[in-house]
């Protein structure tokens, strides 16, 4: 198993630990790695429209090669020692609790009350990505679909878990040459309405169809749409939209915001925009009420970015509606309602079926909006381990944020031991902050961390600062008896 962790998983993040003259070099191609200014070339996959899809490779690259697998491991007592200054700290306080394990072998090397669950804040979406892609793998696609109903003269929008649809097209499924995005970017607006139009209205016109009434079907997502988890500020300043199953770019009113309006029905928003492009068509749209289990003939469906990319994009943004909508795409897949309660079974159970120890978890949303989830150090740094050895998770380093430079983290770590060799996810809530991910030591050997801190009476700024200098020591950190 350790030869498999080093050379799959494990090697990305170590190159960063040179210099920052090989990230100038592998971002000019001229080295192996992860970043890049060029496109990858990508090869074709099988997918139900009029025009081919080619599957983007996952982020991340093998480079192993540039590990050293005879890297030494820390003394236990001298991270654990590291974990009980980040608790003394007075930036922090006696609710901090810690994990860190070795990656290769799952020694523990840290443990502060490690086996207590504790308000975890979004550091709960890497359990949604791990339970999601565990169960239904990288390359797995979620479909929107067209169905036409004749006898309802009705084309219902199908909602399949698909809310970072395009309002026309889609995204180029070969990018063109000046297309510097990464793949988890390339996500958004993957598939595209003007696309699925394009396939409704010719499949129409070959019927002698030229007008419709166009509705959405959300049934498959009972929802609440709006947890009753979250808190009402969450949907009122923009940091998450209504879990339709359904929406374009994830049910924002406007782009150029970081956090704008979303829409109060993203779904119905998808239809209007959907009845339009048909009119464009030479269509006649009409809009309709929403349909519940619509009938009729499947007559055009567009896909969406492979799983892997989705969740990289959701965990460098700590996408709240994504995530959140994700863990109820699993329940679907696993015959479950679309509702928290058995979406959350749905990721605990994929987590208990990669080895996870799940005792003391408690999860009722997979944003980590919710304050009485519950989630222990251990737990998520067992995941974490159990995620990079198992197939489908294999490539999890390679969809974190990267300390320092993307994502979460591009404003963290900017300059410090951590910048390049820390990839993890942030969580942050009133009086919560957490970090959790790996770390590489100063000797090279990969580390599995969390840091959860609850309980706290002032902003994040103070402890989130305590944990980056604990994560830079993990960092900077021979650590040898």
């Amino acid at each position: 198993m350790r030869g498999r962790v080093i050379a799959g998983v494990l090697t990305p993040i170590l190159v960063l630990a040179g210099a920052a003259g090989y990230l100038a070099a592998d971002a000019a191609d001229l080295v192996p790695g992860w970043i890049t200014t060029s496109p990858e070339p990508v090869a074709p996959a099988p997918f139900l429209t009029a025009e081919p899809v080619e599957a983007s490779a996952a982020p991340g690259t093998e480079l192993a090669p540039l590990f050293d697998p005879g890297a030494p491991l820390p003394d236990a007592a001298r991270i654990q020692a590291l974990a009980q200054a980040l608790r003394d700290d007075p930036r922090t306080g006696p609710s901090t609790n810690v994990s860190v394990i070795d990656l290769i072998t799952g020694q523990t090397l840290a443990d502060l009350d490690a086996d207590d669950g504790q308000v975890p804040a979004s550091t709960t979406k890497l359990l949604t990505t791990i339970g999601v892609v565990a169960k239904l793998g990288p390359d797995h696609r979620l479909s929107t679909v067209a169905r036409y109903d004749a006898a309802r003269g009705e084309v219902a929008l199908v909602a399949g878990g698909d809310m970072l649809l395009a309002a026309d097209k889609g995204v180029p499924k070969t990018p063109d040459p000046g297309d510097t995005r990464t793949a988890a970017e390339r996500a958004v607006g993957y598939a595209g309405l003007g696309d699925l139009a394009d396939q409704v209205a010719a499949g129409l016109i070959q019927r002698g169809v030229t007008s419709v009434t166009v509705v959405a079907d959300t049934s498959a997502f009972p929802g609440p749409a709006y947890p009753i988890e979250w808190p009402a500020y969450a949907l009122q300043q923009g940091y998450a939209a209504p879990v339709t199953g359904l929406a374009i770019d994830v049910g924002k009113k406007n782009l150029d915001e970081e956090y704008p309006q979303r829409w109060a029905d993203p779904a119905a928003n998808a239809a209007d925009e959907f009845a339009a492009r048909l009119a464009e068509r030479g269509i006649t749209a009409t809009r309709g009420k929403a349909r519940v289990g619509a009938t009729g003939d499947d007559v055009g469906r567009v896909e969406s970015a492979p799983l892997s990319d989705v969740v990289a994009y959701m965990l460098h943004h700590s996408d709240n509606t994504v995530a959140e909508d994700l863990s109820r795409v699993l329940a679907i897949e696993t015959g479950v309602p679309a509702t928290p309660q058995h979406s959350m079974a749905a990721i605990t159970a994929s987590l208990v079926a990669l080895g996870v120890d799940t005792s003391g978890l408690q999860l009722y949303d997979g944003a980590g909006f919710s304050t009485r989830n519950r989630i222990p150090p251990r737990v998520l740094t067992q995941a974490i381990r159990a995620a990079v050895q198992a197939g489908p998770t294999h490539d999890l380093l390679g969809w974190l944020a990267e300390a320092g430079l993307t994502g979460t983290l591009q404003n963290r770590f900017t300059s410090s031991p951590g910048t390049g060799v820390v990839r993890a996810k942030t969580g942050s809530l009133t009086g919560v902050t957490a970090l959790a991910g790996v770390v590489i030591t100063a000797d090279g050997r990969p580390l599995a961390f969390a840091a959860l801190i609850d309980g706290m009476p002032y902003g994040p700024e103070r402890p989130q600062a305590a944990i980056d200098e604990f994560a830079d020591g993990l960092a900077q950190c021979g650590c040898q008896p």
